[in-house]
């Protein structure tokens, strides 16, 4: 495919799947229990704008044939844009019934521990990042569909040991979210070291940096490893200096994480009533 400004692409795909989503979140807020507050309107319309841009003419494009820093891009507004803005925009009793289904709430416990979070984002954004990976989704839709839908989920469980949406998981206090911070800003990047420090174009399928940009190819790999490391160095870490600007609030609460709302306490109850449905069944099949 030979990229051009001049003859830009529709995708529908991204279109209806925005709409959908929106939708869906006006339906689903609309009911008393889990109406949404202005903010959390703000932050879920925002994080579908972002969705909308990453997967839409001109960056959507750019990033599967022709350029990495553009690819980069794609995975920051991603990862670090539509992830978060999207789990904020989520009233508290609208997230407790998306995640109330047994699997998918021994899920959300899992992907709510830090260092289980940190391995699974690791792992995604670094596998979904390789050469051998990239020309696959060039080559292939229903692998980019794969690899994009991996890339937001690697961003929802970045998220979600900082911005507590699940009930009835340990929340962590504003230090240790700003120290879990500081380990993703460091580990998920470390690709970018290669790509700063190569010095040859490590992605071969990806071509027409120069006609598009302005750019060589190894000078779009070289931007690309910066822009990964100071976009994800500049938002975990802004956001990990304010949780430390907590901590002293925070450690003066006598409360602490002993605090629990009744959403809390609802959880907890519904885990014990299916644990002890399994015992019962048990019961039943050794009987």
């Amino acid at each position: 495919m030979t990229f051009s400004w001049a003859d830009p692409t529709f995708h529908l795909a991204p279109l209806l799947l925005v709409v959908g989503l929106g939708v869906w979140y006006l339906e689903a807020t609309s009911h008393v229990g889990s109406r949404a507050t202005t903010k959390e309107r703000i932050c879920f319309f925002a994080g579908l704008f972002l969705l909308l841009v990453a997967l839409s003419w001109p960056v959507a494009d750019l990033a599967t044939h022709v350029s990495l820093l553009l690819l980069v891009t794609q995975r920051l507004l991603l990862v670090l844009g539509a992830a978060p803005l999207l789990l904020l925009g989520l009233p508290t009793l609208l997230t407790a019934r998306l995640t109330s289904p047994a699997p998918l709430d021994a899920l959300a416990r899992r992907f709510c521990r830090p260092l289980t979070a940190l391995v699974t984002t690791t792992v995604i954004l670094g596998v979904t990042a390789l050469p051998i990976s990239v020309a696959a989704a060039k080559a292939h839709a229903g692998i980019r569909a794969v690899i994009l839908i991996a890339t937001f989920f690697a961003g929802v469980v970045l998220w979600l040991p900082v911005l507590d949406r699940v009930p009835g998981v340990h929340h962590l206090r504003p230090m240790a979210k700003g120290g879990y911070l500081v380990a993703q800003a460091v580990a998920p990047t470390f690709l970018s070291f290669a790509w700063i420090f190569a010095s040859h174009p490590l992605y071969h399928s990806l071509h027409g940096q120069q006609q598009a940009l302005g750019l060589s190819a190894l000078s779009d790999q070289q931007l690309s490893g910066y822009l990964a490391k100071l976009g994800t160095f500049g938002v975990l870490l802004s956001v990990a200096y304010v949780l430390f600007m907590k901590t002293d609030a925070a450690e003066g609460d006598d409360e602490g994480d002993a605090k629990l709302d009744w959403i809390d306490v609802q959880r907890e109850l519904e885990r014990a009533e299916r644990l002890e449905r399994r015992k019962s069944r048990r019961e039943g099949e050794s009987t």
